[in-house]
């Protein structure tokens, strides 16, 4: 079992993000807290300070959650649709669903994911 103190974790992933944010380059950085039998577990710290135009969609090959902890995400999906989701806010993004997501501010995140083959 491992343990770890979250703050710690929060610390290291907002320093990580905070090293390309003085470079002008946008940060999405992971620190893991745990994994298990396939599923990690993450704290994310990031922002966008270059949004790509025209807008460029990507999915993921595993379902995601994801639990905001600071800050806020705006999705835009492929068929237009748009979403912002906030600090103390959580959501789940199905695997293959064709998004965009920018990081408004900087934005501290628990994510989950199960990185085992199905």
């Amino acid at each position: 079992m491992k343990i770890v103190r979250l703050e710690d974790a929060i610390s290291e992933a907002k320093r990580l993000a905070e090293e390309k944010l003085a470079v002008e380059e946008s940060a999405d950085e992971f620190v893991e807290i745990g994994e298990a039998d396939g599923f990690k577990l993450c704290v994310t710290a990031g922002k966008t300070i270059k949004d790509e135009f025209p807008i460029s969609f990507h999915d993921n090959p595993r379902d995601l959650f994801m639990l905001i902890l600071e800050g806020e995400i705006e999705f835009t999906f492929e068929r237009g649709e748009k979403t912002i989701v906030k600090a103390g806010e959580c959501f789940v993004l199905p695997k293959h669903l064709k998004h965009h997501c920018v990081f408004k501010k900087m934005t501290i995140a628990i994510e989950g994911l199960y990185e085992k083959a199905l």
